[in-house]
C-alpha cells in the first residue's frame, strides 16, 4: 500500500449534512416544532413528521453501535436502549412534566422530544433483540459464511441474495413506518384512544403494528431470495441473478461496492450499461448459514487495483467500495 493510500484512508472524510441520517431527524422534528408551538402537533402531518424524524435518530444510532467493534457496540446497545426505555417510560407514565409553572414553548418542545422518542427507542429496542438473539445463538450454532472456490480459472462465490437497490430498501422501511404510522393515528382517532395520550401510542406501535410489521417485511424479503453468484477471473467478473447473467471487465467498472455482514451484506457493481444490486443480508438462508458475504480474495483486490479501481473503506463495517479516480460521477450512497 503506498503512503498516498495510507494518508487517504487516515483523513479524516468531510461531513456532508444530505448524507446524515441524523440531520434529516433533525431537520423533520425542526419542520414539526410549528405545530407543537401552536398545541396542534398530534394533527396528522406533523405527528408523522416526529414519527419518521424520531426512527431516524434511531435507526442512525443502531447503525453507529453496528460499527463498532461486535462487543463494544453491543453494550453500548443494550446500556442506551436500557437507559432510553426507562427515561421514556417514566416521562410517560410518570407525569414528569408538571401541568402548570413551565413556559408554553418549553411544554411544546417535551411534548415533541417525548413523541420522537418513542419511535426511535422502539426502533433500538427491536434491533436489540435480533442482537442479542444472535450473541446468545452464536457460541451454540457457529454459522457458516458463503466461501469462495475455484471455477474455470477463476474465484467463484455462490449464495442466496435479493435483488434490489439498497436505495430501494431504505426507502421501504421508511414508507413502512410512515404507512404505519399513519394507520396508527387513524386507527387512534376512529378509536378515540387519543385522551389515553401516548400510552396507547406505544402499545399500538410497539405490540400491535411493529414487530408484524417488521417480520412481515423480513418475510417479504426472503420470498424474493434467488440463488446468486459472482465470479472473478484476472480484468473480469460475471454475475449471475437466477436466470439473468452480467458480463463486466474490470475496465469497465465504474463502482464496485462489497459488504460482508449486516443486514446490507450486499455487492453492488455499476458500468454505463450495467447497474446490479445484491443483497445477501436479507436472503432467507438455509439452516446454520449466515446471510453474509466472505471477504474478497487478495488476487481479487489486487486485480481491481491493477484495472485502475481505488478502495475506500467509508463508515460501515466490513464494506469496500471500489471507484475509478477518474469517474466525473460520484459513487452512490453507501
Amino acid at each position: 500500500m503506498t503512503l498516498e493510500k495510507v494518508e487517504a484512508e487516515v483523513r479524516p472524510r468531510p461531513w456532508r449534512p444530505w448524507r446524515s441520517p441524523w440531520a434529516w431527524g433533525a431537520l423533520l422534528l425542526l419542520i414539526a416544532l410549528p405545530w407543537y408551538l401552536s398545541g396542534v402537533g398530534l394533527d396528522l402531518l406533523p405527528y408523522l413528521l416526529t414519527l419518521v424524524g424520531g426512527w431516524t435518530f434511531g435507526f442512525s444510532f443502531v447503525n453507529l453501535t453496528l460499527r463498532m467493534p461486535h462487543r463494544r457496540g453491543l453494550v453500548l446497545h443494550v446500556v442506551v436502549a436500557a437507559l432510553a426505555a426507562a427515561v421514556v417510560a417514566t416521562v410517560i407514565f410518570g407525569d414528569v412534566i408538571p401541568p402548570t409553572g413551565l413556559p408554553d414553548w418549553f411544554r411544546a418542545l417535551l411534548v415533541l422530544l417525548q413523541m420522537a422518542a418513542i419511535p426511535a427507542v422502539g426502533w433500538t429496542w427491536l434491533a436489540l433483540i435480533g442482537r442479542v438473539t444472535s450473541a446468545v445463538q452464536r457460541p451454540r450454532v457457529e454459522k457458516t459464511v458463503p466461501g469462495f472456490g475455484r471455477e474455470n480459472d477463476g474465484s467463484i462465490v455462490r449464495f442466496p441474495a435479493v435483488r434490489m437497490p439498497i436505495r430501494d430498501l431504505r426507502i421501504a422501511v421508511v414508507v413502512l413506518v410512515v404507512v404505519l404510522g399513519g394507520g396508527a393515528v387513524a386507527l387512534l382517532i376512529a378509536l378515540d384512544a387519543f385522551v389515553l395520550g401516548p400510552k396507547m401510542t406505544v402499545i399500538l406501535l410497539g405490540t400491535v403494528i411493529g414487530l408484524p410489521a417488521y417480520y412481515g417485511l423480513m418475510a417479504y424479503f426472503h420470498r424474493r431470495t434467488i440463488e446468486a453468484s459472482v465470479w472473478f477471473a484476472p480484468g473480469r467478473m460475471r454475475i449471475v441473478a437466477d436466470a439473468e447473467r452480467f458480463e463486466v471487465d474490470f475496465a469497465d467498472i465504474r463502482m464496485l461496492r462489497w459488504r460482508t455482514d449486516s443486514e446490507e451484506a450486499r455487492v453492488e457493481v455499476r458500468t454505463d450499461a450495467v447497474d446490479v444490486s445484491l443483497i445477501a443480508g436479507l436472503a432467507r438462508v438455509p439452516k446454520g448459514a449466515a446471510a453474509a458475504l466472505p471477504g474478497l480474495p487478495r488476487h481479487v483486490r489486487r486485480s481491481l487495483e491493477l484495472a485502475g479501481l481505488s478502495p475506500g473503506t467509508g463508515r460501515a463495517k466490513g464494506m469496500t467500495t471500489w471507484t475509478r479516480p477518474d469517474s466525473s460521477a460520484p459513487p452512490p450512497p453507501a
